[in-house]
């Protein structure tokens, strides 16, 4: 039978999912995206995203790909999913991809945002972290720069989460203000469970004096103690874009 080959990029609030990937008896994005392509389609289909975000975590560039095996115009496959799926979800763009489309292990890199409100931001509250005080930004960049380059970072990832190999390779990571938010952008070829999040703890305790970049550089270079005490909540997370051919650094 024909195959029809489709990419689609995906936006979603985190807020009420156990995160991406399918979990059973859990709400997860890919979990519900898949479950109404089936039922606009009535056809079983694998849902294949470039990476996967945890509980909580947002986004407004994922990209997926799926197979049918009837020709659904895009905009129209577009239109009436968009229909259907719920608020906290919305396809942005349905494209046609080649046969062999793999948005996983296409993908060059990707890009996280993190917003932090650095005043008191209710409508923002389960949008970005409350630091109830400004930051000293000079101070986050000298952190941040040190992340840069291609590191084992083994010990910004969940225990239950590590590979045979844990290096990731950084292509940015800058800390800039827009729009009344202090945002932390990263860009990496991957990215482990929990690591985003463990770099920004980091930072932060840079920042308040909690530490020094020795012990930062300490945890780059397996050299600090395994714990979990420096990260940040997942509301001001976001997955902001996958990369696919040359990555801009």
């Amino acid at each position: 039978m024909k195959q029809y080959f489709y990419k689609l990029l995906v936006e979603y609030d985190g807020a009420e999912f156990c995160g991406w990937q399918i979990q059973p008896g859990r709400r997860t994005v890919q979990g519900e995206v898949r479950k109404f392509i089936e039922i606009y389609t009535h056809q079983p289909i694998k849902l294949v995203g470039a990476g996967r975000t945890d509980s909580g975590v947002h986004a407004v560039g994922q990209v997926c790909s799926i197979s049918l095996n009837a020709d659904f115009p895009p905009e129209e496959l577009l239109y009436r999913l968009n229909c259907m799926l719920p608020r906290d979800i919305g396809i942005r763009k349905i494209s046609r991809a080649p046969s062999d489309f793999d948005p996983r292990h296409w993908a060059t890199a990707r890009t996280y945002r993190y917003f932090i409100s650095e005043t008191p931001r209710p409508m923002l509250r389960f949008y970005s972290y409350q630091s109830h005080r400004e930051l000293h930004i000079d101070r986050l960049n000298r952190a941040a720069k040190l992340f840069k380059g291609e590191h084992d970072f083994i010990l910004l990832c969940k225990r239950i989460s590590r590979k045979e190999n844990n290096n990731c390779l950084v292509y940015k990571s800058r800390w800039f203000r827009y729009g009344g938010l202090l945002i932390y952008e990263v860009t990496a070829n991957r990215f482990l469970h929990h690591m985003v999040r463990r770099m920004i703890g980091l930072m932060l305790a840079y920042e308040s004096a909690k530490l020094r970049l020795t012990q930062i550089k300490a945890f780059l270079n397996n050299r600090a103690e395994d714990n979990a005490r420096f990260s940040v909540p997942a509301c001001g997370l976001v997955l902001n874009e996958v990369t696919f051919g040359k990555v801009k650094k």
